[in-house]
């Protein structure tokens, strides 16, 4: 009798575990994901920002691209392979432009490599702001991006502009 119901509540036991296991491990899927959804809590700008906050949140941002990071915007003429330490400049003036900043993505595409060391992802990407000067900028561009796997983390390593779409 004590036998059997401990075989069982081990049963319970090793269930769970695997349950768990599978939960909590994500997939390389959920993992890029995770990366455009911090990405864009770090863009997210409310109101002035002490510069050393905003030094930080810049520096933060270049963390998540590789080396080198190929940028191609057709409808801001931007065509450009950008070392990763010229990205936190560039982070910088962007945020003192805008007073409020967000960013949303929606619509992944993702389609990673056989070896599972890069990946392609096509999205919708929407950018809402407030300038300093209180013009509202709503702007909606498909983009499609390449991110690089490294250590079990994945990184930016392209952003190419699709198409500037229309509200």
């Amino acid at each position: 009798m004590v036998n059997q119901k401990n075989i069982i509540i081990a049963g319970l036991l090793i269930a769970c575990g695997i349950v768990a296991f599978f939960i909590l491990s994500q997939s390389d899927e959920a993992k890029i994901k995770k990366q455009y959804h911090k990405l864009a809590e770090k863009v997210e700008k409310n109101g002035a920002e002490h510069d050393l906050i905003a030094a930080k949140t810049a520096h933060e941002i270049e963390q998540m691209f590789t080396g080198s990071v190929r940028i191609q915007i057709p409808s801001y003429s931007v065509d450009k392979t950008f070392p990763r330490s010229e990205i936190s400049p560039h982070v910088l003036y962007a945020r003192a432009l805008y007073q409020k900043m967000a960013l949303d993505f929606h619509d992944f595409h993702i389609q990673i490599d056989e070896g599972i060391t890069s990946a392609v992802v096509g999205l919708t990407g929407v950018f809402e702001a407030t300038t300093t000067s209180d013009e509202q900028v709503d702007e909606i561009h498909e983009v499609e991006c390449t991110l690089e796997k490294i250590e079990d983390e994945w990184m930016f390593t392209g952003i190419r502009g699709v198409e500037v779409l229309e509200r």
